[in-house]
């Protein structure tokens, strides 16, 4: 196990700076995302639940809204974050050549 998450974390280590910067605000952004629809659900928003309760594959319609989130809301969050960042933010200080 410990070898596993070293190697994963080797790797991880290995992307990019901007990469590893763009793929954390993207898991920011999905996380917010789906907190946002699990909250719509949960309150029956717009009588959204019952909708999708009352489908015959209740499954389908959760995926399909888990998925247009995750793609907003990671997206918006990914977008964000790169304007706001200053000028020279982009440049690999690290010294390994990535």
């Amino acid at each position: 196990m410990r070898v596993v998450l070293k190697h994963m974390r080797d790797q991880w280590r290995a992307l990019p700076r901007l990469i590893r910067f763009l793929l954390v605000n993207c898991a920011i952004g999905i996380a917010g995302g789906w907190t946002l629809l699990a909250a719509i659900i949960v309150t029956d928003t717009a009588h959204l639940r019952t909708l999708i309760w009352n489908e015959g594959s209740p499954v389908v319609p959760i995926i399909l809204l888990a998925a247009g989130f995750a793609i907003t809301f990671g997206g918006a969050a990914m977008g964000a974050a790169v304007m706001a960042m200053r000028p020279g933010d982009d440049t690999d200080d690290s010294g390994n050549g990535h």
